[in-house]
């Protein structure tokens, strides 16, 4: 029998979140919603319940990644799976978890909702940060990593290090996987560069 606060918490996925998540172009597959572009350039938003939920209390995390279309093709190349069409926040350029406001957290940066009557008050929390925080974000670095893609493809490496040094500020403090000369993404996506026929 499922519990009413667990029951509430996934209510609140499906109807408050999912509903502002659509118009923002985003489709759901379970706890997970994905926007794809028609270039492939992906933005996650996925929900995490925790291990540590219990009783009266639902626990969970909000994990968010962005990724270009070539990142996921190299992810894809090294990994296997289907990064392109399923991609998920751990394989993203970008990755980071939501943290959780004061009033909705567990003091260990996990959302909690603590009974039903709570869920609509979190999940408003919730929609908040991804539409005043979270989606602005996701624009801005997938706008970055596209100039980072632009500029392998044309073999204009020269440029790499003052785009990396350009990097938009990051208001949510991700992890940003590709930010160095060395990364072996740099040797691929030049491998991938047809050769010039003199």
């Amino acid at each position: 029998m499922e519990r009413p606060v667990r029951q509430a918490y996934l209510d609140m996925i499906a109807k408050q979140v999912g509903l502002v998540l659509r118009g923002h172009g985003f489709k759901r597959s379970h706890g997970t919603f994905r926007r794809i572009s028609d270039a492939g350039h992906v933005a996650i938003i996925e929900f995490q319940g925790s291990t540590g939920s219990w009783g009266d209390t639902s626990l969970f995390y909000v994990n968010l990644g962005v990724a270009t279309p070539s990142w996921l093709d190299w992810f894809q190349e090294r990994l296997g799976g289907n990064q392109r069409d399923r991609p998920t926040a751990s394989v993203a350029q970008w990755w980071t978890r939501l943290r959780a406001v004061s009033r909705h957290s567990d003091g260990f940066d996990r959302w909690a909702i603590r009974s039903v009557e709570e869920a609509d008050v979190c999940g408003a929390a919730v929609v908040g940060e991804l539409s005043e925080r979270v989606i602005p974000a996701f624009d801005t670095l997938l706008a970055h990593y596209t100039q980072l893609d632009e500029a392998l493809t044309d073999g204009r490496v020269d440029e790499l290090a003052a785009s990396f040094d350009a990097r938009p500020p990051d208001p949510l403090n991700g992890i940003d996987h590709f930010r160095r000369l060395d990364h072996p993404y740099v040797a691929w996506m030049l491998s991938r560069r047809p050769v010039a026929i003199e």
